[in-house]
């Protein structure tokens, strides 16, 4: 058997808080170092493995190439030492920092599922983070992230678990006076008539609203673009050059929209089904397992993606 290279678990925590922090100082001071003593470890493990890790300058430049692959390893190999550590205290007992990954559509539900979660295992601190669902997939891939909520049958995912949660709709939110007073759902035609605010193209909110409106032969009038719901929201909600937002249900439902009129738009052919994603393993970690259970009894489940 070769030799192991003389690299320890205090020297992956640097790697990983350095990549968190991209800066040396508080990277430091997250693993209760001095900077030179930081330093000096990196330098060792540079050594050890024969090449540069850390791409050098007067700040944090970044990770080299194969920086950035023994970083993924550290991670992976972190994320095992805190199952291992989850494993032997385990049950009742069960502590740690669950770290989940969530689209902004979704947030209300990961709200819901971390309280539920909160009941069984009141010692695990969860740690619930916006983010695209391509964020999503890579943190899960580079175990940065130990879960995830997001969409499951619109773009392909790769190498995780999925279990699905609800399926989603959509409102449109605005003034009474663009949206008139009818109770009946707007089709996707009509809503493209409408001055629009939608979230940036970057996020899959906004390609499935483009599908849906490309589907029914409309082309939306974009006016205003945004990465948050709120700021879409907060758009809609001005009474000069009034605008309507596309807002998941989800979302209306945690908006105070009194002064705001709120009318249903048509159910797409195949709805877009949010759920939790995990990064497929032999062995889940017991934290993860234990939120993959509160899903599973959660009343808002789905059987399956038709």
């Amino acid at each position: 058997m070769s030799a192991l290279p003389p690299i320890d678990v205090a020297d992956l925590r640097v790697l990983v808080s350095l990549a968190s922090e991209r800066h040396f100082a508080r990277a430091a001071q997250a693993c209760n170092l001095s900077q030179p003593a930081l330093s000096t470890r990196i330098r060792r493990m540079e050594e050890a493995l024969g090449t540069p890790l850390v791409q050098r300058g007067q700040r944090f430049l970044g990770f080299t190439e194969a920086g950035e692959r023994v970083l993924a390893r550290a991670r992976r190999v972190l994320a095992d030492l805190d199952g291992l550590r989850q494993d032997v205290t385990g049950g009742a007992d069960l502590s740690g920092r669950l770290r989940i990954g969530v689209i902004p559509s979704a947030t209300p539900l990961a709200g819901r599922l971390a309280a539920a979660l909160a009941q069984d295992h009141p010692n695990v601190e969860v740690v619930c983070t916006s983010l695209s669902s391509r964020m999503i997939e890579a943190g899960l891939l580079d175990f940065s992230l130990d879960a995830g909520i997001t969409y499951l049958n619109n773009e392909p995912l790769h190498n995780v678990d999925t279990l699905p949660l609800q399926p989603e709709s959509y409102c449109l939110v605005g003034s009474r006076g663009l949206l008139g007073e009818s109770g009946d759902p707007a089709s996707w035609v009509q809503a493209a008539s409408w001055p629009l605010a939608l979230l940036t193209s970057d996020m899959q909110n906004r390609r499935i609203l483009d599908k849906a409106f490309a589907d029914a032969g409309a082309t939306p009038q974009v006016v205003f673009e945004a990465n948050s719901f709120l700021s879409i929201f907060g758009r809609a909600g001005r009474t000069t050059s009034p605008v309507v937002a596309i807002l998941p249900r989800m979302i209306v439902d945690e908006l105070k929209t009194d002064a705001l009129g709120v009318r249903e738009l048509e159910t797409m052919r195949v709805p877009p089904v949010i759920g939790l994603v995990a990064p497929r393993r032999n062995l889940q970690l017991p934290l993860t397992s234990a939120l993959w259970r509160v899903c599973l009894e959660a009343p808002q489940s789905v059987d399956n993606l038709s």
